[in-house]
């Protein structure tokens, strides 16, 4: 009997606590949560730790309203919205993408200097003197050329350079690889980041890739490319594509 009275006690005790873990709000730190908060937490020298995560190893089939900070590729905290994963910025809102996309090629001139690359940039100074006729850093645009480079609009900073390249024809197949490098320069100073793709002679040979970092730039600063290539006899088509936030 005696065991059958605890027994109940004890079972009377958990469904009361579940009713008011089911009904009450929750405070840490304090006595008082706010009425409108279901949880409130208070402190003056702490933060809250939301769990930190790989791009790799985020939720499989998150719910929206998901909060996680991703501890690689663009490190920084993240909600899924329903549909995609997208930064917050430090104001707590999804920061808005920006991608810039630049088309360039290096034709083959026969009787002359392989020419490249030929960038087609979105500023108004497209001209002859944009083919660059030799293949060495000092004349491939690296720098705050106003015909290879852009103004940058406002405040941002730049993650990702990709990289895409496509032998088409007009060249000539010599039967040796081509290991073409890009590098971003900012206000005619290298920021380190480059993106390197290596594809054959032979029409149709193409390749792709990208390299992450964290290059920040200020609206007014002129970004542009240096380009160089291991070999000049096959005509390449290139996009190149920059990404940041």
């Amino acid at each position: 009997m005696k065991t059958f009275i605890t027994t109940s006690l004890l079972l009377s005790a958990v469904i009361l606590l579940n009713s008011k873990e089911t009904s009450a709000q929750v405070g840490i730190g304090t006595t008082t949560p706010h009425a409108s908060a279901a949880l409130e937490i208070n402190s003056t020298n702490k933060g809250l730790l939301i769990p930190r995560v790989s791009q790799s190893n985020r939720p499989a089939s998150p719910v929206a309203g998901l909060l996680i900070y991703q501890t690689d590729n663009t490190p920084g905290l993240y909600l899924y919205n329903g549909s995609a994963w997208v930064a917050l910025s430090a104001g707590g809102s999804a920061s808005a993408s920006l991608s810039y996309v630049c088309r360039a090629s290096s034709p083959y001139i026969a009787g002359g200097a392989a020419a490249g690359p030929y960038f087609f940039n979105p500023v108004p100074f497209q001209v002859t003197e944009v083919i660059n006729t030799g293949n060495n850093a000092a004349t491939s645009g690296s720098g705050t050329s106003k015909l290879t480079g852009f103004v940058v609009p406002a405040t941002c900073t730049f993650t990702k350079i990709k990289l895409a390249a496509r032998v088409i024809s007009g060249g000539v197949d010599n039967s040796t690889n081509n290991v073409t490098t890009v590098t971003l320069f900012k206000n005619g100073v290298s920021t380190g980041l480059s993106v390197q793709v290596t594809t054959g002679s032979a029409v149709g040979s193409s390749g792709a890739n990208a390299t992450t970092g964290s290059i920040s730039a200020a609206g007014g600063d002129i970004i542009s490319y240096q380009y160089t290539q291991t070999n000049q006899e096959p005509t390449t088509s290139y996009s190149i594509v920059l990404e940041g936030q």
